[in-house]
């Protein structure tokens, strides 16, 4: 049964035996204290006992081997066997290390992470820097665009800023200018589409304001921003800048190809070179 108001009940870290595991495993307990979920750890590959025994270990050290916290090793190809475990599992959250920038070859390829981000049927938090001593988010931005799941997005978001105290969230709506491009191919006169802009522009604002004022907030120091430019773009520019620890996006909403990569989607901006930690939120009642 789903803890009432926990968006993660459930969630499952990608453990792979690397030079960051301790940190990820650091980065888990504290995901596991903020939320009190039960935690899955998956490696996907042969069990050996040396790696059976070090996981153990660092579990225990991390005081992550109580309850009804679970280990599943398993076998095959590791994107796939991890999506179909997510499912299997009902994961909320699937956590994994990824590197802030790939090279070409990785970026077209996909590394093992960042296929998952674009396949995965569950919200995906990718750590760029996880550590031993975890700090937690302290400066969260989020997407605000004009979507059905910015609401949902927004909320998770600021459920994670409450447990983790942060103290600032900033939700940013992106203005593509694509957009004016067309209306003024619509055959509309000058003063005609800056008009339907202003009116539309005016629209999503309304949408956001009265998104927030359903949202329990709290003491959370809220800002809203408009920023003009080309979608994924410029909100992970808008993180990098701010020094934010966790860019917080609306799952893509379809299953992202190789053509994405060549013609970007929103989310290909980041995942070409992360600003910061970043968590693709994917509502629970979409397939």
């Amino acid at each position: 049964m789903r803890n009432e108001g926990n968006s993660f009940a459930k969630i499952a870290i990608a453990v792979a035996f690397s030079p960051r595991c301790e940190a990820i495993l650091a980065e888990a307990r504290l995901l596991h204290q903020r939320f009190g979920a039960q935690m899955f750890f998956i490696h996907i590959g042969k069990k050996s006992l040396q790696e059976e025994q070090y996981l153990k270990h660092l579990l225990h050290r991390f005081e992550l081997d109580k309850g009804n916290n679970q280990v599943v090793w398993e076998e095959g190809e590791p994107v796939e066997t991890i999506i179909a475990l997510t499912q299997s599992l009902d994961i909320d959250l699937l956590v994994a290390g990824a590197l802030e920038k790939e090279s070409l070859l990785k970026y077209v390829l996909g590394d093992i992470s960042r296929q998952l981000s674009r396949k995965v049927k569950c919200s995906m938090l990718l750590l760029t820097e996880p550590s031993t001593h975890p700090k937690g988010f302290s400066h969260l931005v989020v997407e605000g665009t004009d979507h059905p799941k910015t609401e949902n997005t927004i909320a998770v978001a600021v459920e994670i800023a409450k447990q983790f105290q942060a103290g600032i969230v900033s939700i940013i709506q992106e203005s593509d200018p694509g957009k004016l491009a067309l209306i003024r191919s619509e055959e509309l006169k000058e003063n005609e589409a800056e008009e339907r802009m202003e009116q539309i522009l005016k629209e999503e604002d309304e949408k956001l304001e009265e998104i927030l004022k359903c949202t329990d907030c709290g003491n959370l120091k809220v800002i809203t921003e408009r920023i003009e430019g080309k979608p994924g773009y410029v909100i992970s520019n808008y993180a990098r800048l701010k020094n934010a620890d966790l860019l917080v996006v609306n799952s893509p909403d379809k299953q992202l190809n190789l053509l994405d990569r060549v013609f970007p989607h929103d989310i290909e901006h980041a995942l070409a070179d992360l600003p910061c930690n970043l968590l693709i939120v994917h509502p629970k009642d979409i397939e």
